[in-house]
Parts: structure tokens; sequence; C-alpha cells
């Protein structure tokens, strides 16, 4: 009996009233939001900020990037990020001096007001820490230095930003391109020692396809 029944498709549509037209909203991420801190991004942000090679402009950058996060007593303790913002307040550029002041009484400022606020934390997890902290190694190895902080660090890190903080495929491609390129490129490797080839270009150079969106 069913062969004989006519369906019809059933209409969606819902008449709206002339002129009213479907605003267009934006989703909101949770590391987007003031309160949540990203343990990465404050690592990253040190690295970059203690390393002697780093331009005004990039401490510029990442001090700005800093002004928007507000971390815990905790991450500020862990990362020792307050120490590095305490000595560019005495900075020989007055733009970083400023800026590194502007971070020091925001972070204060807002101590004294919500000492007792809770504040999300997100930490990677201990399997991608070690992942990572293998990835710095390789990269001290192939740079000849003694330790995979300072530089190494900030490669692996400025790849793990650049790849949504996820070991992606395009993640481990990445460092290991990197690693080979520094292994085998004398030039290269030369180049991004005395800060005449940046990070991110190194980045760009030795991302499968180019650099991800």
């Amino acid at each position: 009996m069913d062969k004989f029944v006519v369906r019809k498709k059933r209409d969606n549509t819902v008449d709206r009233p002339s002129g009213q037209e479907k605003k267009g909203l934006k989703q909101t991420t949770i590391d987007s939001l003031k309160g949540v801190v990203v343990v990465e991004e404050i690592k990253r942000a040190k690295a970059i900020l203690k390393q002697p090679t780093t331009t005004v402009n990039q401490m510029i950058e990442c001090l700005s990037g800093l002004e928007k996060k507000i971390p815990s007593r905790k991450v500020l303790l862990e990362t020792k990020i307050g120490n590095v913002i305490n000595k560019l307040r005495k900075h020989e550029n007055e733009e970083v001096r400023q800026h590194a002041r502007q971070v020091y009484v925001k972070w204060k400022t807002h101590f004294v007001e919500h000492r007792d606020r809770p504040q999300i934390e997100v930490q990677c997890d201990l399997r991608t820490e070690k992942t990572r902290k293998a990835g710095r190694k390789f990269i001290s190895e192939a740079l000849e230095l003694q330790t995979d902080g300072g530089l190494p660090e900030i490669i692996e890190r400025e790849v793990f930003f650049m790849n949504n903080r996820f070991l992606s495929s395009q993640y481990k491609k990445t460092m290991r391109n990197i690693w080979f390129k520094l292994k085998n490129d004398q030039a290269i490797k030369d180049q991004v020692l005395d800060s005449s080839l940046t990070v991110k270009e190194l980045i760009e150079i030795c991302t499968p396809g180019g650099m991800p969106s």
C-alpha cells in the first residue's frame, strides 16, 4: 500500500519578517577568554623574551599578547615569567619598557582586586610534553647547542603554536624537516644561529605545503 502513497518533501524554510536578516555569530573559543590562560602561551612568550637575538618589534608583539592574558599565581611561580617582565621594565628601549610596565601593573592590579577568583589553566598532557621535549633535543643537536632551551625551545614552541597547539602530522613533518635542514645545510644553520634567518622564516621553509592557516 505504501507504494501508492505520494510523499512530499517537508518544507523546512521559515518565513522571516521583511527586513529581518540572520545575524552572523562568531564562536568564542575557550582560550580567547581573558580568564583562561593557556600555559603554553606563557612559556612561549618567556622563551621569546629571554632570547638575546629577539628584536624590539618581536618583544613588543609578545608583550602586547601578554597584556590580554592574566596568569594565575601558580603559573607565575612555575614559569617565572614575572621575573622576565620585571627585567624588561628597565630595558634600554622606551617602548619595550612601557609595554613591560603595562603588563606588570595590569597583573599586579588584578591580583589585588581578584585575590580569590579562580582561573582556568590549559596545559599539555605528559605524553605531548614528552614528544615535544624530544623534538627540542633533536633541534638542539642539529644546531650543536648544549641545551634544548633558548633557540631550540623557541623553534619548537613556534611550530607547535603554528599547528594550533596540536601534535598533528604536519607538526611532526615540520619538525623532521627542520632537523634535516639544520643538520645538512650549513648555510641555513649559520643564518638561524646569527638570526639573519628568523624562526618563522625557517618554519615556513620547512613546512610541507606552506605555513598552516
